[in-house]
């Protein structure tokens, strides 16, 4: 070897095991986000769920599915029409960012109202909190077996009085 020969060697050593930590790092990333979306693997399916949201009540359909190589979950809601408002439709997508430890939570009604929420997760409970301007509260979602879950929240003014959502689904 020359001396030329044993310069370069403690180089390419070093790109190697840089390239190796990248590697190592993304996995460990990855990993973590396909660990956190196997949690929330029990929505996959059709619910049926009953809300109260103040002096109102109702039922609407909602199903979840995989997305996106796995790596979100699509939320398709279908509210029937009622005497208050007609029938509403709604696609959310959840997902889970391992890069800022979060939940994600986005998506848009057919009557035209739309938010984006992120949260973390405790146990079996995810804490979501709204984040586009105009929109305010907190919402905590609960499963309770792999066939119910709850939500409850957020909490705002409606005809001049403070309503709380609360929400329960059952898995058919």
């Amino acid at each position: 070897m020359h001396g030329g020969d044993l310069k370069r060697i403690p180089s390419a050593l070093l790109t190697t095991a840089a390239t190796a930590l990248i590697i190592t790092g993304t996995s460990n990333a990855q990993s973590s986000g396909t660990s956190e979306i196997q949690l929330a693997q029990f929505l996959i399916g059709t619910w049926h769920c009953s809300h109260t949201v103040g002096d109102f009540s109702g039922i609407y359909t909602t199903t979840y599915a995989n997305t996106l190589g796995g790596r979100w979950i699509k939320q398709i809601y279908e509210f029937p029409p009622s005497d208050r408002r007609p029938a509403v439709e709604g696609e959310f997508l959840i997902g889970y960012d391992e890069r800022n430890g979060r939940w994600l939570r986005t998506g848009a009604m057919s009557d035209g109202l739309y938010f984006s929420m992120v949260g973390k997760r405790d146990g079996d409970s995810w804490h979501y909190g709204y984040v586009l301007p105009g929109t305010s509260g907190n919402a905590v979602y609960t499963k309770k077996s792999d066939r119910e879950y709850t939500v409850d929240g957020p909490t705002y003014p409606e005809n001049g009085k403070p309503v709380t959502e609360h929400h329960r689904c059952m898995k058919t």
